[in-house]
């Protein structure tokens, strides 16, 4: 009797285990099951609260989850964004009895079947859904309350009005901006889940810019067509610096302290400076258009501008020192005029060498003949060369120390210059000229 009874209790244990294990899938069945019968008499086309008798508008709270920033770009005023887009409601037409307390649907049948806010963004490029390898979205139900959970991924490039008056110290003030496309705020309201509805991806990181803040307010617009719910997401992007410091600033300074080397080179060494200072130009002149390739064509002077065309002007302002220079180094200055071209020998007035030598050869005969007794007229002749050459190489000298007192006096005058500038430049859009913006 006993082992009879053993057996019939064991048989009874594993049943109720047998029944509890099948009860999980059956309870699953039945809830979507039922779910089906209410779609049945379900019309898409209207509103939750379409029904209601105080005919207040739909809420729809909306979050974001950030899962990468991409393709920041000046050029064409755009950013790429991927991101998690959810959004929460109450539909009480879905209120039902359910063995389940939330239904979790990826069906793209079922989500074509109920009522969801025709969200859309004001200022998309282009976008789309992904869908590798299902597509990335759910939809989660509570029976009891009828509240529903729509969330998606999205891939968004955004437009955003760049401001580059401080390129590329700049900071961006770039926005994302949902907007009901049908429905006015009597039928539909937006609002942000939380304070904190825009949320971030652990060690999101970006090649060229860093997020320095986020923030969401509400931008409800009044068109002629009525007001529309709106809601915005701010990101406060800041370049960073570095890139542009290696690959723009750094190069260009070494091109200025290159071009000042013609300073300390011989004023006579042509060749070289000549072609020290082209040279210096010319590499100013294709670091600066290559930093305009990657900019918009804008109509303001930005910050790099201001860089590049002050390191131009040093260059340029080198290779027209060296001109100046050669100038006054071989600048002939006229002789003085004397009034009396002649000298006197022994009372007699006699004529300089170089006005003898287009004297007749009879005159000069006759001369010679004259004084052939005083030979001190030779000496007297060749003391006049030589004055006049040294006076001429006593000039030339003078005129030699002018060019280099001027190379001299580049020497200190320009790279002190050049530091002015830099004490101007660098706190001017480092400290004074960064843009600070604040939530509305």
């Amino acid at each position: 009797m006993r082992l009879a009874s053993g057996f019939q209790h064991a048989m009874t244990s594993t049943l109720i285990l047998l029944i509890c294990r099948t009860a999980n899938p059956v309870e699953i069945v039945a809830g979507f099951h039922r779910l089906d019968k209410v779609m049945e008499n379900y019309d898409n086309r209207l509103y939750p609260s379409y029904d209601t008798l105080d005919a207040a508008p739909s809420l729809v709270t909306c979050s974001l989850h950030i899962l990468s920033f991409s393709s920041i770009s000046a050029e064409s005023m755009d950013y790429t964004i991927d991101i998690y887009l959810r959004q929460e409601w109450q539909d009480p037409r879905l209120v039902h009895y359910n063995e389940r307390d939330e239904l979790y649907i990826n069906d793209q049948t079922f989500r074509d079947k109920i009522w969801k806010p025709d969200l859309f963004f004001t200022n998309l490029k282009r976008g789309h859904f992904l869908d590798i390898t299902v597509p990335n979205f759910y939809i989660r139900i509570k029976p009891k309350t009828g509240d529903v959970i729509y969330s998606s991924r999205l891939s968004l490039t955004l437009s955003c009005s760049m401001r580059l008056w401080s390129y590329p110290m700049d900071v961006q003030n770039c926005s994302m901006d949902m907007e009901s496309y049908t429905f006015t705020t009597k039928q539909l309201k937006f609002a942000w889940k939380s304070e904190k509805a825009i949320q971030l991806i652990e060690d999101l990181r970006m090649p060229q810019f860093g997020l320095d803040d986020t923030f969401s307010y509400d931008c409800t617009s009044n068109l002629s067509t009525g007001t529309f719910p709106c809601l915005r997401a701010v990101f406060i992007l800041r370049r960073q610096f570095g890139y542009h410091l290696i690959q723009s600033y750094l190069p260009t300074v070494l091109i200025v302290f290159m071009s000042w080397v013609s300073f300390w080179l011989d004023v006579d060494a042509i060749p070289a400076r000549v072609t020290l200072g082209v040279t210096t130009l010319l590499t100013m002149t294709t670091l600066a258009g290559g930093v305009r390739v990657s900019l918009p064509p804008v109509s303001y002077i930005k910050a790099i501008d201001v860089w590049m065309g002050t390191c131009t002007i040093f260059v340029f302002s080198a290779l027209l020192e060296f001109t100046l220079t050669n100038y006054l180094s071989r600048k002939q200055v006229p002789k003085p005029k004397r009034q009396n071209t002649g000298f006197m020998v022994c009372g007699i007035q006699m004529t300089s060498k170089k006005k003898m030598n287009h004297l007749d050869t009879d005159d000069v005969n006759e001369t010679q003949k004259t004084f052939k007794d005083g030979p001190h007229v030779q000496a007297a002749l060749q003391d006049e060369v030589n004055s006049e050459e040294k006076a001429s190489i006593l000039r030339e000298k003078k005129q030699l120390q002018r060019a280099k007192l001027l190379d001299e006096q580049c020497r200190i005058i320009f790279p002190l210059s050049f530091f002015i500038f830099n004490i101007v430049y660098w706190p001017s859009y480092l400290v004074f000229g960064i843009e600070k913006f604040a939530k509305p």
